[in-house]
């Protein structure tokens, strides 16, 4: 015969007090004494209790739980954040489903109407450019970080860096270093492709203001077919093979900014001399390279707190004072610009 669960009503029996007492004990609320305290939390380890949490969510109309939806949990920048961000849900006691949706839509569809029969809490997309499903566009508090998605929903919330801003600051580094030819360089997959434009504006707009013509053929754009690293490396050969030269290259990504080292060193092109290079998000990439590639730091640790900050207060009603958060970035200088 099954063993029988052990309920309030048990627990509040052997303790010698009322079921209420031992249910504000259980859940941190209302007064009691200490001693009261200790013996039906002990009785209750005795016992074996495990609250019935499904139960308690549907009195609360609340699961704890919240949905993190990213293309590409390889990413070294969205797995950063969904790190941070998973972590912060935790202490504020919530736990997350993960879902990588290898930026597929219909992937990304089936995991929130999956995740909103579940009853989450909220949702919170972390990198890339896709449609948010119309089930979450009902009532659900949904937070974009680094994510450009569907907006006019009744709750939402976006944590983002000023991207045209970084692009130029990029090509700025560049151009202050002496530059003259500066080449861009973007992989993007083709499910969230164009959510790089915006450091692109930044980019032409920058070589606009400090007089340097724009040449299309220095704007190297990759599919992403095959892993970042290659493609960029790739298309870095082709554009050398065709007979184009540049100075710098703007690498919109650290793995990108890599492939670009590599492709320069095989070719014996001395990079922070002959090339400068500058990457973007002060990945582990970005380190480890050698030379040592200069970068964008996008503050990833409070890009995590200000969007989790932004759901709880919409899980609790609260009106926010900023929907659209911007997060400050930082160029971070190596060896890639600041040469050996």
């Amino acid at each position: 015969m099954a063993k029988r669960t052990v309920s309030i009503y048990d627990i509040a029996k052997l303790a010698g007090v009322s079921t209420a007492t031992v249910s504000n004990v259980l859940n941190e609320k209302g007064s009691y004494s200490a001693k009261t305290r200790d013996v039906v939390l002990k009785i209750a380890r005795e016992q074996g209790y495990v609250a019935n949490f499904a139960a308690k969510s549907l009195r609360e109309s609340s699961t704890k739980t919240i949905a993190l939806i990213t293309p590409d949990v390889s990413n070294d920048f969205f797995s950063t954040l969904v790190l941070k961000v998973e972590g912060l849900l935790r202490a504020a006691g919530y736990t997350s489903y993960i879902c990588n949706t290898a930026g597929d839509q219909e992937r990304e569809a089936h995991y929130v109407r999956d995740l909103v029969s579940k009853q989450v809490d909220g949702f919170v997309y972390i990198g890339g450019r896709t449609h948010v499903p119309h089930e979450v566009a009902s009532d659900l508090p949904v937070v974009h970080i680094d994510h450009r998605g569907s907006s006019g929903m009744s709750r939402e919330a976006f944590v983002d860096n000023d991207l045209p801003r970084m692009g130029y600051d990029m090509t700025k580094t560049l151009v202050d270093h002496g530059c003259k030819r500066v080449a861009l360089v973007s992989v993007s997959a083709s499910a969230y492709h164009g959510d790089e434009q915006d450091q692109k504006t930044g980019y032409v707009q920058c070589l606009y203001d400090t007089d340097i013509q724009l040449d299309k053929n220095l704007i190297l754009e990759g599919p992403h077919e095959q892993p970042s690293l290659l493609e960029a490396a790739q298309l870095v050969d082709e554009c050398l093979d065709m007979g184009y030269s540049f100075d710098g290259v703007v690498a919109l990504g650290d793995r990108v900014a890599l492939g670009v080292v590599n492709a320069l060193k095989h070719r014996g092109i001395g990079v922070g001399q002959d090339v400068l290079v500058i990457g973007m998000d002060d990945s582990i990439y970005s380190r480890v390279s050698t030379p040592a590639i200069s970068t964008i730091r996008r503050h990833t640790s409070q890009m995590a707190q200000r969007g989790v900050d932004a759901l709880l207060a919409m899980l609790h009603d609260k009106e926010l004072p900023e929907p659209r958060i911007v997060v400050s970035h930082e160029v971070i200088e190596r060896a890639t610009t600041l040469g050996a």
